[in-house]
């Protein structure tokens, strides 16, 4: 007598263990979400990235203006210089300043690499637009710092 389809089981190899990784993976992702650091990631967002930007307020980036010897002025962003946007922002100072010595090395970098037209003056400004109710309702352009500095005329 054949075995009737209600009788016969197969067990598939590792389905419990494997299922109980999934359960404590996703049981350890809820409690992240919930309560724990940045600490924990990947259980745990990370909270630089994972929050809502206010709908009132501003939102700001890095950019740079060079002005090369052949008088030409360009706008410049950090992957100009080999870097990310992240990494320039993370080393500003108090008031959003690059040390001086920070500044120079933008410049030397980017000469070594365009040595026909080098530059001779780099702006660090910030962009930025205001938002009211999350929409745009104006842009502004604020120069932060200029490397070699400005000597006030007499």
């Amino acid at each position: 007598m054949a075995p009737s389809l209600s009788t016969v089981t197969t067990e598939i190899p590792g389905a419990r263990w494997r299922s109980a990784v999934a359960v404590l993976v996703v049981g350890l992702t809820a409690l992240g979400a919930v309560g724990l650091t940045d600490d924990a990631w990947p259980f745990a967002p990370f909270r630089m990235f994972a929050h809502a930007v206010k709908p009132t307020g501003r939102v700001t980036k890095v950019e740079f203006l060079g002005t090369t010897e052949s008088g030409r002025e360009r706008r410049m962003d950090a992957l100009e210089f080999g870097l990310r946007r992240a990494e320039v922002e993370g080393q500003q100072g108090r008031g959003g300043r690059l040390t001086d010595e920070q500044m120079a090395a933008l410049v030397s970098s980017w000469n070594d690499r365009h040595p026909s037209d080098p530059l001779v003056e780099l702006e660090l400004r910030k962009l930025g637009k205001n938002l009211v109710d999350g929409e745009p309702v104006s842009s502004f352009t604020e120069t932060i710092q200029v490397w070699p500095e400005r000597k006030p005329s007499s």
